[in-house]
């Protein structure tokens, strides 16, 4: 029986989950710019709440990207720390799919809909994701990407479709051919979802040593400027 923790701060929200000995919890909680004051805590907290240490897992999954530099940052940081410490392997799962993985069982979807999570990249641009919905998983149809709103193309066909995600925000400059059965764009990524999506990749051997454990920004660079 895998016992995982995982951790989300890839936008405003910050999360911990953790399985062990079959029993699940998650400490969701919405902090915009307090992640780097509250992640730790959480993380100890939850294992105080199950008396463990990270030493009893069998590893640690992450919520790797696209999203927030600076959440995204403090994550990986901090993944880093505890499995180097305790030489734990790391699990990187993708924040979109984690969108589309915990809105897809929130709802109690059926088979085959389509899931396009989409979040808010600034710079006049969105991040996206395509994924279907089988067997209880968030299937990636594509890779995710950057895009400009423009580029993005909607089909709304036979399979239900449905949006999740602040970057809807900009569905007026996308192309939608047909209606989609909803969007949602007050969502935000849980560490429930990457703990489900973690600990099926790690029991199919899909993890990395800690210092390969690394944010997925999807973006190159980023011009700061100062006033």
């Amino acid at each position: 029986m895998t016992s995982l923790l995982a951790i989300e701060a890839s936008t405003e929200a910050c999360s911990v989950a953790l399985i062990y000995n079959g029993k699940e919890s998650e400490d969701f909680r919405l902090l915009p710019r307090a992640h780097t004051r509250y992640l730790l805590p959480m993380v100890d907290q939850i294992l105080s709440d199950y008396g463990i240490a990270v030493a009893d897992l069998d590893a640690i999954g992450f919520s790797a990207g696209p999203g927030s530099f600076t959440g995204l940052r403090v994550c990986a940081g901090l993944v880093q720390g505890l499995a180097f410490a305790a030489d734990k392997p790391v699990v990187a799962v993708s924040t979109l799919q984690a969108i589309a993985q915990g809105e897809a069982d929130r709802l109690g979807l059926a088979e085959g809909n389509v899931l396009l999570p989409s979040l808010d990249a600034r710079m006049d641009e969105v991040y996206w994701g395509e994924y279907c919905y089988r067997n209880g998983i968030a299937e990636p149809l594509t890779a995710d990407s950057l895009r400009s709103p423009e580029s993005i193309s909607v089909v709304a066909g036979e399979n239900s479709v449905h949006g999740f995600g602040n970057g809807w925000n900009y569905i007026s400059r996308f192309t939608v051919d047909g209606a989609l059965n909803s969007i949602d764009v007050d969502v935000y990524p849980h560490a429930q979802a990457v703990l489900k999506l973690a600990t099926l990749a790690f029991q199919r051997g899909e993890y990395v040593t800690a210092e390969l454990a690394q944010p997925v920004y999807l973006r190159d660079s980023v011009a700061w400027q100062k006033s």
